[in-house]
């Protein structure tokens, strides 16, 4: 009755900051939207039966040099409203069915200009390069982004929310965005068909791009007008330019900052790609559990498998994708993690599929309260690394209707079995997704339903779990927004009243400081099974404060970035702390030519209620009993900069470890051979002195890539961690085509390194998986 009286309070307060927050939110928009006075730019529409510009990298066409060029680029870093040092030329046209964008990148040395990637949706931080927003519903929220390199890349993604979705930020994470595999603002697994082609040349470098309006999303009609920005990187001067200025402290993807591209006349959209794929595996598992048994297997197994993805524009603001006998052999594998804590680690979700328009179905606090988390589907409920389960298939619709944001998934798979005696390990289950937002300015208003229902002779009457809820992102100011929400889940065991979650988070952002602050909690029965919840039953405040003065006395620093961080987990019962963490950057300097380093101090608690292994590898055992714990760290890190031939990362922590003492010592080297070859060697070893035992902890990655053309690489990890006694390999030949398809050859290899034996191998596979886009 407390918890659920607490709710109540919570839940009322939410509601109240939303009614005070409305009205500066629109006052706020308002006054921006008269103060902004947007940069325009006007495409030109290409005659009837007009050739249309040649795709080849040089911005030569006749097409070309009858338009006018758009020339004025302002910086944001390194000095936040200068003119850019280099002059930029960008042009648009359209015709019938391609949008086409000729950029030329002068340079006054051309010999200098930098590349450090040459394969599709490479970072594009550390070499010279653009990326463009196309904000196709003139909406300031919402964008198409692409970008290339001198190489020619193809470089795509989308934005929801204009960088901010649920308290995350793209701009945070670097102007590379977020993380591939990560749901938040920006989404990067999107993969579009266009062409792109760049080429050096004497002026510097230029690029010709060449988009599909069906690969788009837009209302149709004559004279619409799209939000559109552009941001070039400078790579040897560390310089970001855009066409339309974005305040330092955002990035490209804060569209309400674009300029305005006018005049296009925007036909039907009429999209049909069908995608079949034929897969061939041989595949050795050499153990199965029983019980607490491992038996050998020796008889390999081999399957063949087809299927078909089908992706159709119901309208051209609004798809529906189809997925028959889902597969996703050809993802790349996760990278290993050193677990010293209480609960299960996050790793990313990698499968297509469920990636594209994946920040629709976004709902909550990004790795902390998920409610739907679409790795639970295909993987039993064993940690985010289970054993992958089949997908029958499935659908799923999203875009937009009207000025809401709709999104609706349905999936079924089947039962998973033990592998040596056959014994059912989960039932068949259908996962079903439904997602609404209304945008009202750059605000929003959303609620969500996720619902796993077992399915089959397995399930049982009762086999089921359910998720809903409502959020809020209100824009309260022009740099600052609100996040709220309230969920629930249903399932047979609930017990009423300790089924709920809840948030409210701030954050502000501007061109010194970055805040934000937060309170979330989440109750002891609040059990998202098709999500990713990693404890219950907790009240947490955190606060983040960073500041990022650039000092101009000091020419060769490009920032100093103190900043503090503070979270903490209490008993939603007791009241008492369950863990907490503080983190204190005395200072951090980004020198001008990029990378960091500094130092920083870090306080930790812990109050394990039972005890807990926290190692458990050759052949030694570490438990950890029932207690509050305090204890301290410092460390300190050196980043070199990562866009050179040669780059480092050192750290080096020292300090406390519940109750004995830490070291632990980081180290990658980084090589780049020509604009091709990419190659990375890491260790990280950490020793840790406990009262019940020492023991120590090996992590090392190695990373290799090779680019033979920017649609066709090579890439290797193979990785060694001492923790879960394994040495795994993943070796990926892509040669694409179109959109992300075509010919795909991967290697998998896992090798147990108890008795320091490389020969004892778990398992091994070799899948050749080739894919074709037709488009309609």
């Amino acid at each position: 009755m407390l918890y659920w009286r607490r709710s109540r309070i919570l839940a009322s307060t939410v509601i109240v900051l939303i009614v005070l927050s409305i009205a500066p939110a629109a006052a706020g928009d308002s006054r921006a939207a008269a103060d902004a006075n947007p940069i325009q730019l006007a495409a030109v529409r290409l005659p009837d039966g007009s050739a249309p510009p040649t795709i080849d990298g040089n911005v030569t066409d006749e097409v070309w040099l009858r338009v006018d060029p758009y020339s004025t680029f302002t910086q944001t870093d390194p000095i936040e409203g200068a003119p850019a040092s280099e002059r930029t030329e960008v042009r648009v046209l359209f015709d019938r069915t391609n949008l086409y964008i000729g950029v030329i990148c002068f340079d006054s040395e051309p010999a200098k200009i930098v590349i450090s990637q040459s394969r599709r949706d490479a970072d594009l931080t550390e070499t010279d390069a653009i990326i463009l927003v196309l904000d196709t519903f003139n909406d300031n929220q919402n964008a198409f982004v692409f970008g290339t390199n001198p190489l020619g890349i193809e470089y795509d993604g989308q934005v929801a929310g204009e960088g901010q979705t649920s308290g995350t930020s793209a701009s945070l994470s670097g102007s590379s965005g977020s993380q591939r595999g990560t749901i938040g603002s920006l989404n990067l697994n999107w993969d579009g068909d266009w062409r792109v082609k760049s080429a050096i040349t004497d002026r510097g470098w230029e690029t010709e791009i060449a988009i599909p309006f069906k690969t788009l999303r837009y209302p149709t009609g004559a004279d619409r007008t799209w939000g559109f920005n552009l941001k070039r990187n400078i790579r040897r001067k560390n310089e970001q330019v855009y066409l339309s200025p974005v305040q330092r402290g955002f990035d490209v993807y804060r569209v309400s900052s674009a300029a305005k591209l006018t005049g296009l006349n925007l036909p039907p959209r009429r999209d049909l790609k069908i995608t079949p794929y034929v897969l061939g595996s041989v595949n050795k598992d050499y153990t199965a559990a029983v019980g607490n048994q491992v038996v050998r297997k020796v008889n390999p197994f081999k399957d063949r498998n087809v299927g078909l993805d089908v992706k159709w524009g119901v309208r051209p603001n609004l798809t529906a994708d189809f997925t028959v006998n889902t597969d996703f052999a050809q993802v790349e594998a996760d990278e290993e993690q050193v677990n010293l804590t209480r609960f299960d680690l996050f790793f990313p979700e990698k499968r297509p599929f469920f990636l594209e328009n994946a920040s629709i179905f976004q709902f909550g606090a990004p790795q902390q309260i998920d409610l739907f988390f679409s790795r639970r589907i295909g993987l039993s409920a064993t940690g985010s690394s289970g054993l992958p389960i089949d997908i029958f298939g499935g659908a799923r619709v999203s875009g937009k209707v009207g000025g809401y944001n709709v999104g609706m998934l349905d999936m079924q798979t089947d039962e998973a079995s033990d592998p040596a005696t056959g014994r059912p390990l989960t039932s068949a289950n259908n996962f079903g997704v439904i997602r609404v937002q209304r945008e009202v300015g750059r605000s929003n208003f959303g609620a969500i339903f996720v619902n796993r229902q077992g399915t089959g002779s397995a399930a049982g009457s009762d086999n089921y779990n359910r998720a809903f809820g409502v959020d809020t992102a209100l824009q309260v100011t022009r740099n600052a927004k609100l996040f709220a929400f309230v969920a629930r889940t249903d399932s047979p065991e609930s017990r009423g009243g300790h089924d709920y979650s809840e948030r409210v988070f701030y954050s502000f952002t501007n061109n010194l400081w970055q805040l934000s602050t937060g309170y979330s909690q989440v109750g002891n029965d609040f059990n998202p099974e098709v999500g990713y919840l990693p404890r219950r039953g907790y009240r947490r405040p955190d606060l983040r404060v960073f500041f990022t003065p650039q000092p101009k006395r000091w020419p060769w620093i490009r920032r100093i970035s103190p900043h503090t961080s503070y979270t903490a987990f209490y008993g939603i019962d007791d009241g008492l702390v369950q863990s907490s963490m503080g983190h204190f950057h005395f200072f951090e300097i980004q020198p001008r030519q990029g990378g960091r380093f500094g130092t920083f101090a870090e306080r930790y608690q812990d109050r394990p209620v039972t005890n807990f292994t926290i190692f458990n590898a050759d052949g030694k055992r570490v438990v950890i009993p029932p207690g509050l714990y305090t204890w301290y760290q410092i460390s300190n890190e050196y980043l070199s900069d990562p866009s050179a031939v040669f780059s480092t990362t050192l750290r080096w922590r020292h300090g406390g470890f519940y109750d004995g003492d830490f070291d632990a010592y980081e180290t990658s080297f980084s090589w780049r051979a020509g604009q091709r070859f990419l190659g990375s060697l890491g260790y990280t070893r950490q020793n840790v002195q406990l009262p019940y035992g020492d023991f120590h902890t090996d992590l090392v990655p190695v990373k290799v890539s090779y680019a033979f053309t920017t649609l066709a690489s090579v890439q290797a990890l193979v990785q060694y961690n001492n923790q879960s006694s394994l040495v795994s390999s993943n070796i990926r030949i892509a040669l694409l085509n179109r959109s992300g398809t075509g010919l795909f050859v991967v290697y998998n290899d896992r090798r147990d390194t108890t008795g320091f034996n490389p020969y004892n191998t778990l398992g091994r596979s070799f899948i050749v998986k080739y894919t074709r886009l037709f488009d309609f």
